[in-house]
Formats: C-alpha cells, sequence, structure tokens
C-alpha cells in the first residue's frame, strides 16, 4: 500500500534556485510540502502538492521544479526515500465515479430485467477491479500498470460475447450480430481506453514528471466517464434483445 503518513524529514541543507537557505526540516501532508529552515523556526515555506511538476534524485538531492518555474534543492540522509514519499502525495488517483450517471445506480438500469445490476456490475468489473486493486498499490507507477488498457478491453470484449451468448445460445447468426451490435456501442470507450494506453506509457517513461502523471489520471477519469455512456446504450440494447431467442 502507498504510504501517505505524515512524516518529519530533516534536512542537510535547502537550495532555493542558486540560494544556500541552510538547514531545516521538511514536512508532507496531504495538500502541502513544508519547508522549515532551522534559522528562521517562525517562517515556513508552504509548496502546495498541485504545483510540483517534477520530481527527482539527482547527486543525493531532491530535486524539485515547480510549476512557475523555481527550481529547489533538498539536501538528506536518504533523498531517495524522501522523494518515494513526496510522490506518494502528489500521486493520489482522482475520484472516479462519484459524478457517473449510470454506475451503481437506478439510473442505470433502465429495465425491468432481472439481470440488470449484475450485467452493469460485469460490465464495469475490469476498471472497477483495477481500482481496488491501485488504492492498495506499492507505488504509483504500480497502480498505472494495474489500469492495463489492453486488459482491461480484452475483459470487456469477453463479456459482451458472453451477454450475447447468454440471449441466443446456439443461434450463431443472432449471437454474431448482438454481438457486433454491443461492439459499435462500445466505440467510445475503445477510443478512451487507447488515450489510456498512451498516457500511461508516457507517465511510465518520465516517472519523476507529475505533469503527465496528471494527464494520466484525467485520461483514466475519460475512461470511466465513457463506460458511464456506453453502458446507458449498451443497457438499452441488452433490453431489447429477447432473452434465449432462439
Amino acid at each position: 500500500m502507498i504510504d501517505r503518513s505524515r512524516e518529519i524529514v530533516e534536512l542537510l541543507a535547502v537550495h532555493l534556485a542558486d540560494a544556500d537557505l541552510g538547514r531545516g526540516t521538511a514536512m508532507i501532508d496531504a495538500d502541502a510540502l513544508t519547508l522549515v529552515r532551522s534559522e528562521a523556526e517562525d517562517r515556513a515555506l508552504r509548496i502546495p502538492l498541485s504545483t510540483i511538476d517534477q520530481v527527482g534524485v539527482e547527486q543525493e538531492e531532491l530535486s524539485l521544479a515547480l510549476r512557475d518555474g523555481t527550481r529547489m534543492r533538498l539536501s538528506t540522509v536518504n533523498a531517495t526515500r524522501l522523494a518515494d514519499h513526496l510522490l506518494a502525495h502528489c500521486c493520489t488517483l482522482p475520484e472516479l465515479t462519484r459524478t457517473l450517471r449510470a454506475f451503481g445506480s437506478r439510473r442505470g438500469q433502465r429495465t425491468s430485467r432481472l439481470a440488470g445490476a449484475a450485467e452493469q456490475q460485469r460490465f464495469f468489473a475490469p476498471l472497477v477491479d483495477a481500482r481496488r486493486q491501485a488504492v492498495r498499490a506499492g507505488s504509483p507507477f504500480d497502480a498505472i500498470e494495474l489500469f492495463d488498457a489492453r486488459a482491461i478491453e480484452s475483459a470487456v470484449g469477453t463479456t459482451l460475447e458472453r451477454f450475447a451468448a447468454e440471449r441466443y445460445g446456439e443461434n450463431g447468426p443472432a449471437r454474431r450480430a448482438l454481438g457486433a451490435e454491443l461492439t459499435d456501442l462500445t466505440e467510445p470507450l475503445h477510443h478512451a481506453l487507447q488515450a489510456l494506453g498512451e498516457a500511461a506509457a508516457n507517465a511510465r517513461a518520465v516517472p519523476g514528471d507529475l505533469r503527465v502523471w496528471r494527464e494520466w489520471c484525467g485520461a483514466l477519469k475519460t475512461t470511466f466517464e465513457a463506460a458511464d455512456r456506453v453502458w446507458l446504450a449498451l443497457d438499452a440494447a441488452l433490453d431489447a434483445a429477447m432473452f434465449g431467442a432462439p
């Protein structure tokens, strides 16, 4: 599980641009990195996590690039550990399901068929399972791996095939026709997953660049929203298909 506990770290030196501000302490919480100079304990520098664009380790120093162009270097006994701790706080998954119209709601079950709720759960399962595991991931980049776009698309495709088979069984032409219809309806999700895969590749290439992490988070949120819209169309198509038709 990603460690996001609050921790105070002793700093051997704080460098702001070319200025050496001396020794101090660093504290990371849910919203900010706070630096306190030993020579000015009554004055703290609070850096919102949302303004940190890059985190890295160079010559055993934690290096930071802020959105306004400011660069900082923090010297400590274990810069890599501090960098990992900071990244864990900066790289939090966005809220993915709260604003969805269909997922987990009766609005997403416009049908009276008994299987509607269970089918909705089966359709969303690859995304929901990945989200559940990502929350417990060991690092932010483990979370990226869990949302494997190709694996999710394959799992969704398998679910659609089973929906068609459950309705038309041995009736090959009808089964294939429904399967093709369901696949066409998922095209927006297909495009969203493609974009998610590209964003994941970019984030893996530069693990300390929080700008590409945030782009990946945006693509992930778009994927959930696309799945939500797609389900509304699938639900109507599944309702129209006669269950068990010969």
